[in-house]
């Protein structure tokens, strides 16, 4: 076997990507921090202001329920049942720890970054961490939960590139349905989904140490 052949079986180092998403996460933070994204953000709130219609809202208030609260505890549950069926108790670990983890990652974004939701029209000039948390935008809480529940749901059905289309076209409808209906910036929306992406790669991390130290 040659040292070509040799790499390209070897199992890509899943560091890689949990840098990467962790770098784009900051970098995006410091622009929006910065005031950097205020323009474009504003561009995109207009346009998606003139696609509004009384025909779509309740289709769109459907649509935002899967990256609510309670959904993503419902689909917590049934991920970590599926994932302890497959591989174990660990499993569920990772998952749990991994969804904290971005939970965390979304509370200490909120309460740094001071970029307000769109629809707050007033923001006093003192408030509470819970005050500041609910009119704080960035991070978008529906995207990061969509994004983390049906991207894991997308690793647990791999090979199957229709269950990936359909998973992706969600998160993206999600993410969407946040800028319908007023609630956040473009940019909330791709903080969201970094992430998810963030918790997600360090998901993987943790399960190939696990399983290659148990192997």
């Amino acid at each position: 076997m040659t040292k070509l052949q040799a790499s390209a079986r070897a199992p890509a180092n899943p560091l890689t990507p949990l840098v990467g998403w962790a770098l784009a996460l900051g970098a995006l933070s410091f622009l929006v921090e910065r005031g950097a994204l205020v323009s474009v953000d504003h561009h995109v709130a207009s346009w998606v202001a003139t696609l509004r219609s009384p025909s779509l809202d309740g289709s769109v208030q459907l649509v935002t329920f899967f990256g609510g609260s309670k959904w993503t505890l419902l689909a917590l549950a049934g991920l970590g049942v599926l994932a302890w069926r497959r591989r174990g108790g660990p499993a569920v670990l990772i998952l749990i720890g991994a969804f904290a983890i971005a939970a965390l990652m979304e509370v200490a974004l909120r309460l740094s970054i001071p970029q307000w939701r769109p629809d707050a029209l007033t923001v006093p000039a003192s408030m509470d961490l819970a005050m500041r948390f609910e009119l704080a935008g960035f991070p978008s809480g529906h995207g990061f939960r969509s994004a983390f529940v049906f991207g894991w749901l997308a690793r647990e059905l791999k090979g199957s590139r229709l269950s990936l289309f359909v998973c992706l076209v969600i998160i993206g409808l999600v993410g969407a349905s946040r800028l319908y209906l007023n609630r956040h910036w473009a940019s909330d929306v791709l903080g969201g989904w970094l992430v998810a992406l963030v918790a997600l790669s360090l998901a993987r991390v943790w399960e190939q140490r696990f399983y290659k130290h148990a192997s």
